[in-house]
C-alpha cells in the first residue's frame, strides 16, 4: 500500500493569502503616511505664507537709501558678453 503524499495545496493558498495580506496593509500603511506627511506639509506652507505676508507688511514702512549720494566708480567696466 502507497502512502498518501501531504496536500501542500491549501498550504500553499494561505501562504499566498497571508503574502497578499502584508503586501496590502503595507500599501495602505505607505499610502497614510504619504497622506499625513502632505497634510502637514500643507499646514507648514500656510503658516509660513502668514509669516511672509507679516514680514512683507513690516517691510513696506521703511525707506529707500538716496542713492544720489553714493559715489560712483568710473573705473568699473561693463561687462563685455552680450546678452541675447
Amino acid at each position: 500500500m502507497k502512502m498518501q503524499k501531504k496536500d501542500l495545496g491549501t498550504q500553499a493558498i494561505n501562504f499566498r493569502l497571508a503574502v497578499c495580506k502584508v503586501c496590502i496593509t503595507a500599501c495602505f500603511a505607505i499610502a497614510l503616511s504619504l497622506f499625513l506627511f502632505a497634510c502637514e506639509s500643507s499646514k507648514d506652507t500656510t503658516n509660513s505664507a502668514s509669516t511672509a505676508a507679516a514680514v512683507q507688511a513690516d517691510t513696506t514702512t521703511t525707506t529707500t537709501p538716496d542713492t544720489s549720494t553714493i559715489a560712483v566708480d568710473s573705473s568699473a567696466r561693463p561687462d563685455s558678453t552680450p546678452i541675447h
